[in-house]
């Protein structure tokens, strides 16, 4: 038997799939149900629509979010006190036009096409992603907003 006739015989089919098995050179990515985790969703607490209950359930939710020092809930508070003094139901009569779309600011945060009408926890939520998205922290969202008078 030549040489080349040695290794042009068959591989056994079952080393073949498992060497596909192994070496994954597809890049398949394995079954996502094998590996999923329960998510536990939260019922929203439904808080007052007052300036003092926005403000003690942002404090509540900072650390979340690695915010933990004083001085990043103090940043906070001058921000949103100076966009919406922290009144759920603002709503920001002078629209913005972005992409040819007209928008107004709304809510606590003062989020351009942000419904003031949506819970209070919603509005704090996403005036901390934004912030996070954006700034990564609130005073740096806040040193922006003394430059420019908006964030």
């Amino acid at each position: 038997m030549r040489f080349y006739e040695k290794l042009l015989q068959p591989i056994p089919f079952s080393f073949f799939v498992l060497g596909l098995i192994l070496l994954n050179p597809f890049h398949i990515p394995p079954d996502p149900e094998a590996h999923a985790e329960a998510v536990v969703v939260m019922e929203p607490i439904y808080i007052e629509r007052t300036p003092e209950a926005a403000k003690k359930l942002a404090r509540e939710l900072m650390p979340s979010w690695g915010w933990k020092s004083e001085a990043q809930w103090e940043c906070l508070e001058s921000l949103w006190t100076k966009e919406s003094n922290w009144r759920p139901n603002a709503y920001n009569k002078q629209p913005v036009y972005q992409n040819g779309e007209k928008l107004n600011a709304g809510g606590i945060p003062q989020i351009l096409g942000l419904n003031p009408k949506i819970t209070v926890e919603e509005q704090i939520y996403r005036g901390f992603v934004y912030i996070e998205s954006r700034y990564s922290d609130p005073c740096s969202a806040w040193r922006f907003w003394n430059r420019n008078f908006w964030y």
